[in-house]
Protein backbone atom coordinates (compact mmCIF):
# COMPACT_ATOMS: atom_id res chain seq x y z
CA UNK A 1 0.00 0.00 0.00
CA UNK A 2 0.90 3.43 -0.65
CA UNK A 3 2.56 5.56 2.23
CA UNK A 4 2.06 9.04 3.46
CA UNK A 5 4.82 9.13 5.03
CA UNK A 6 7.68 7.94 2.47
CA UNK A 7 11.58 8.38 2.66
CA UNK A 8 11.34 11.80 2.12
CA UNK A 9 9.26 13.08 5.05
CA UNK A 10 11.60 10.76 7.56
CA UNK A 11 12.39 12.93 10.51
CA UNK A 12 16.12 12.94 10.73
CA UNK A 13 16.88 13.09 14.39
CA UNK A 14 14.95 11.06 16.64
CA UNK A 15 13.24 12.86 19.24
CA UNK A 16 13.12 15.97 17.16
CA UNK A 17 9.41 17.48 16.92
CA UNK A 18 8.08 17.17 13.57
CA UNK A 19 5.97 19.16 11.31
CA UNK A 20 4.04 17.11 8.89
CA UNK A 21 2.72 19.64 6.04
CA UNK A 22 -0.31 18.19 4.42
CA UNK A 23 -1.01 19.15 0.82
CA UNK A 24 -3.96 21.20 -0.17
CA UNK A 25 -5.92 19.87 -3.41
CA UNK A 26 -4.93 21.19 -6.83
CA UNK A 27 -1.44 22.52 -5.46
CA UNK A 28 0.89 20.08 -5.77
CA UNK A 29 4.07 19.05 -4.85
CA UNK A 30 5.63 22.64 -4.98
CA UNK A 31 3.58 24.15 -2.53
CA UNK A 32 5.89 24.05 0.63
CA UNK A 33 9.28 24.49 -1.78
CA UNK A 34 9.73 27.65 -0.57
CA UNK A 35 9.50 26.59 3.32
CA UNK A 36 12.71 25.77 4.98
CA UNK A 37 13.48 22.20 5.95
CA UNK A 38 13.13 23.90 10.36
CA UNK A 39 10.76 26.33 11.39
CA UNK A 40 12.28 27.11 14.86
CA UNK A 41 12.68 23.61 16.42
CA UNK A 42 10.20 22.23 14.25
CA UNK A 43 11.72 19.45 11.84
CA UNK A 44 9.63 20.15 8.52
CA UNK A 45 7.80 17.05 6.41
CA UNK A 46 6.16 17.35 3.64
CA UNK A 47 3.54 14.52 2.64
CA UNK A 48 3.42 13.57 -0.98
CA UNK A 49 0.87 15.42 -2.99
CA UNK A 50 -2.58 13.30 -4.18
CA UNK A 51 -4.46 16.39 -5.31
CA UNK A 52 -5.65 16.79 -1.64
CA UNK A 53 -9.10 14.99 -1.43
CA UNK A 54 -8.61 13.24 -4.60
CA UNK A 55 -6.92 12.90 -7.92
CA UNK A 56 -3.37 14.35 -9.20
CA UNK A 57 -1.93 17.28 -8.03
CA UNK A 58 -0.64 19.80 -10.71
CA UNK A 59 3.42 19.13 -10.39
CA UNK A 60 3.11 15.89 -8.43
CA UNK A 61 6.17 14.28 -9.33
CA UNK A 62 4.74 10.84 -9.35
CA UNK A 63 1.40 9.69 -8.62
CA UNK A 64 3.26 6.15 -8.21
CA UNK A 65 4.50 7.95 -4.96
CA UNK A 66 1.03 9.48 -3.96
CA UNK A 67 -0.89 7.98 -0.86
CA UNK A 68 -3.76 6.61 -1.93
CA UNK A 69 -6.88 7.59 -2.75
CA UNK A 70 -10.14 7.52 -0.77
CA UNK A 71 -13.68 8.93 -0.82
CA UNK A 72 -13.67 11.45 1.70
CA UNK A 73 -11.91 13.13 5.08
CA UNK A 74 -12.51 10.32 7.49
CA UNK A 75 -11.18 7.42 5.14
CA UNK A 76 -8.01 9.37 4.44
CA UNK A 77 -7.25 10.70 7.90
CA UNK A 78 -7.56 7.18 8.88
CA UNK A 79 -4.76 6.00 6.59
CA UNK A 80 -2.53 9.01 7.81
CA UNK A 81 -2.72 7.63 11.37
CA UNK A 82 -2.76 4.05 10.32
CA UNK A 83 1.42 5.51 8.81
CA UNK A 84 1.46 7.63 11.68
CA UNK A 85 1.24 4.36 14.28
CA UNK A 86 3.46 2.07 11.96
CA UNK A 87 6.31 4.42 12.12
CA UNK A 88 6.39 5.14 15.96
CA UNK A 89 5.58 8.78 15.30
CA UNK A 90 4.71 10.72 18.36
CA UNK A 91 6.23 14.42 18.68
CA UNK A 92 4.71 16.44 15.60
CA UNK A 93 1.88 18.63 14.71
CA UNK A 94 -0.16 18.97 12.01
CA UNK A 95 -0.23 22.08 9.64
CA UNK A 96 -2.74 22.15 6.58
CA UNK A 97 -4.63 24.92 4.78
CA UNK A 98 -8.17 25.34 3.44
CA UNK A 99 -9.29 21.07 2.95
CA UNK A 100 -5.97 20.32 3.99
CA UNK A 101 -6.50 21.86 7.28
CA UNK A 102 -10.08 19.89 7.64
CA UNK A 103 -7.77 16.84 6.82
CA UNK A 104 -5.34 17.53 10.03
CA UNK A 105 -8.19 17.97 12.01
CA UNK A 106 -9.86 15.01 10.80
CA UNK A 107 -6.31 12.98 12.33
CA UNK A 108 -6.57 14.59 15.53
CA UNK A 109 -10.03 13.35 16.20
CA UNK A 110 -9.20 9.84 14.63
CA UNK A 111 -5.63 9.89 16.96
CA UNK A 112 -8.29 10.61 19.81
CA UNK A 113 -10.42 8.16 19.22
CA UNK A 114 -7.94 5.66 19.29
CA UNK A 115 -6.17 6.67 22.18
CA UNK A 116 -3.19 7.41 20.42
CA UNK A 117 -0.24 10.09 21.14
CA UNK A 118 -2.04 13.27 20.16
CA UNK A 119 -0.36 15.91 17.92
CA UNK A 120 1.81 19.02 19.50
CA UNK A 121 -0.25 20.99 18.02
CA UNK A 122 -2.52 21.37 14.83
CA UNK A 123 -2.35 24.31 12.62
CA UNK A 124 -5.68 25.40 10.46
CA UNK A 125 -4.59 27.89 7.90
CA UNK A 126 -7.54 29.52 5.61
CA UNK A 127 -10.21 27.58 6.83
CA UNK A 128 -13.05 28.38 8.27
CA UNK A 129 -14.61 26.30 11.10
CA UNK A 130 -16.62 22.77 10.16
CA UNK A 131 -19.69 24.73 11.34
CA UNK A 132 -19.29 27.53 8.99
CA UNK A 133 -18.06 25.62 5.99
CA UNK A 134 -21.25 25.29 3.92
CA UNK A 135 -21.12 28.63 2.85
CA UNK A 136 -17.94 27.97 2.16
CA UNK A 137 -17.75 24.70 0.21
CA UNK A 138 -20.12 25.84 -2.10
CA UNK A 139 -23.02 24.17 -1.09
CA UNK A 140 -25.51 26.78 -1.33
CA UNK A 141 -23.82 27.70 -4.90
CA UNK A 142 -23.93 26.40 -8.66
CA UNK A 143 -21.30 23.83 -9.75
CA UNK A 144 -18.27 25.56 -10.88
CA UNK A 145 -17.24 25.02 -14.27
CA UNK A 146 -14.61 23.25 -16.05
CA UNK A 147 -13.75 26.35 -17.18
CA UNK A 148 -13.84 28.29 -13.49
CA UNK A 149 -11.55 25.27 -11.97
CA UNK A 150 -8.71 25.77 -14.94
CA UNK A 151 -8.92 29.22 -14.39
CA UNK A 152 -8.29 28.57 -10.68
CA UNK A 153 -5.67 26.01 -11.33
CA UNK A 154 -3.59 27.89 -13.88
CA UNK A 155 -3.58 31.11 -11.72
CA UNK A 156 -2.33 29.06 -8.57
CA UNK A 157 0.38 27.60 -10.94
CA UNK A 158 1.34 30.65 -12.40
CA UNK A 159 1.34 32.34 -8.53
CA UNK A 160 3.91 29.62 -7.56
CA UNK A 161 6.20 30.17 -10.33
CA UNK A 162 5.15 26.82 -12.15
CA UNK A 163 3.68 26.58 -16.09
CA UNK A 164 1.83 23.42 -16.31
CA UNK A 165 0.81 20.98 -19.17
CA UNK A 166 -2.21 20.92 -20.30
CA UNK A 167 -2.67 17.28 -18.48
CA UNK A 168 -1.00 18.27 -15.18
CA UNK A 169 -3.64 21.18 -15.78
CA UNK A 170 -6.42 18.62 -15.61
CA UNK A 171 -5.36 16.43 -13.42
CA UNK A 172 -5.75 19.58 -11.01
CA UNK A 173 -9.23 20.76 -12.45
CA UNK A 174 -9.88 16.36 -11.03
CA UNK A 175 -8.69 17.45 -7.75
CA UNK A 176 -10.40 20.31 -6.75
CA UNK A 177 -13.57 19.36 -8.22
CA UNK A 178 -13.01 15.80 -6.15
CA UNK A 179 -12.57 18.05 -3.07
CA UNK A 180 -15.81 20.04 -3.35
CA UNK A 181 -17.31 16.98 -3.58
CA UNK A 182 -15.51 16.17 -0.22
CA UNK A 183 -16.54 19.03 1.58
CA UNK A 184 -20.30 19.17 0.65
CA UNK A 185 -19.95 15.41 2.05
CA UNK A 186 -18.36 16.24 5.27
CA UNK A 187 -20.73 16.15 8.20
CA UNK A 188 -19.39 17.35 11.55
CA UNK A 189 -22.96 17.33 13.88
CA UNK A 190 -20.93 18.29 17.02
CA UNK A 191 -17.71 19.62 17.25
CA UNK A 192 -15.28 17.16 18.91
CA UNK A 193 -12.96 19.15 21.11
CA UNK A 194 -9.34 18.02 20.83
CA UNK A 195 -6.89 17.00 23.16
CA UNK A 196 -4.04 19.05 21.03
CA UNK A 197 -4.18 22.79 21.04
CA UNK A 198 -4.95 24.74 17.68
CA UNK A 199 -4.22 27.71 15.84
CA UNK A 200 -6.34 29.24 13.15
CA UNK A 201 -4.91 31.44 10.77
CA UNK A 202 -6.74 34.25 9.04
CA UNK A 203 -5.57 35.39 5.78
CA UNK A 204 -6.79 38.75 5.47
CA UNK A 205 -7.81 38.87 2.06
CA UNK A 206 -8.66 35.50 1.33
CA UNK A 207 -12.26 36.44 1.66
CA UNK A 208 -13.06 34.50 4.97
CA UNK A 209 -14.99 36.31 7.71
CA UNK A 210 -13.59 36.34 11.24
CA UNK A 211 -16.38 34.43 13.04
CA UNK A 212 -15.62 31.48 10.86
CA UNK A 213 -12.22 31.53 11.91
CA UNK A 214 -12.92 32.13 15.50
CA UNK A 215 -15.53 28.78 15.40
CA UNK A 216 -12.05 26.73 15.93
CA UNK A 217 -12.16 27.73 19.37
CA UNK A 218 -15.09 24.86 19.71
CA UNK A 219 -12.87 22.15 19.15
CA UNK A 220 -10.37 22.74 21.93
CA UNK A 221 -7.37 25.72 23.27
CA UNK A 222 -7.40 27.97 19.93
CA UNK A 223 -5.63 31.06 19.57
CA UNK A 224 -6.93 32.67 16.52
CA UNK A 225 -4.10 34.91 14.65
CA UNK A 226 -4.42 37.07 11.05
CA UNK A 227 -1.57 37.54 8.93
CA UNK A 228 -1.47 40.11 5.69
CA UNK A 229 -1.68 37.93 2.39
CA UNK A 230 -4.36 35.99 0.28
CA UNK A 231 -4.92 32.07 0.34
CA UNK A 232 -1.83 31.39 -1.32
CA UNK A 233 0.52 33.46 0.34
CA UNK A 234 1.27 30.24 2.81
CA UNK A 235 2.91 28.90 -0.19
CA UNK A 236 4.29 32.07 -1.74
CA UNK A 237 5.42 34.55 0.98
CA UNK A 238 5.04 31.94 3.96
CA UNK A 239 7.63 34.36 5.90
CA UNK A 240 5.22 35.53 8.65
CA UNK A 241 3.44 32.07 8.89
CA UNK A 242 7.03 30.85 9.37
CA UNK A 243 7.39 33.12 12.35
CA UNK A 244 3.94 31.72 13.67
CA UNK A 245 4.96 28.05 13.67
CA UNK A 246 8.12 28.90 15.01
CA UNK A 247 6.80 30.76 18.14
CA UNK A 248 4.51 27.86 18.67
CA UNK A 249 7.10 25.31 19.82
CA UNK A 250 6.36 22.77 21.98
CA UNK A 251 7.44 23.17 25.67
CA UNK A 252 11.22 22.25 26.33
CA UNK A 253 11.86 22.69 22.45
CA UNK A 254 12.57 26.72 22.41
CA UNK A 255 15.13 28.01 20.46
CA UNK A 256 15.80 31.20 18.91
CA UNK A 257 13.88 31.36 15.55
CA UNK A 258 16.23 31.18 11.91
CA UNK A 259 16.51 34.41 9.91
CA UNK A 260 13.78 33.83 7.24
Amino acid sequence: MASWLDHRTDTPHAGTPTLICIPSAGNGDFQFDRWPDTVGPWCVVRTPAAGGLGGEAPGTSSAASAPPTSSGLPERAAELVADLLRRGVERFALFGHESAALLGYQVAVELDRRGAPAPLRLFVSGCPAPQHLSRHAGGARAEPTDDELTERVLATAVAMGGNPLPSIVASGVRALRAELAALRAYRMPHPTPLRCPLTAIRWLNQGIEPEALAGWSAYGDTDLVQLPGSGLSYATEPADLLRVIGDRAPAGDLRPPAEW
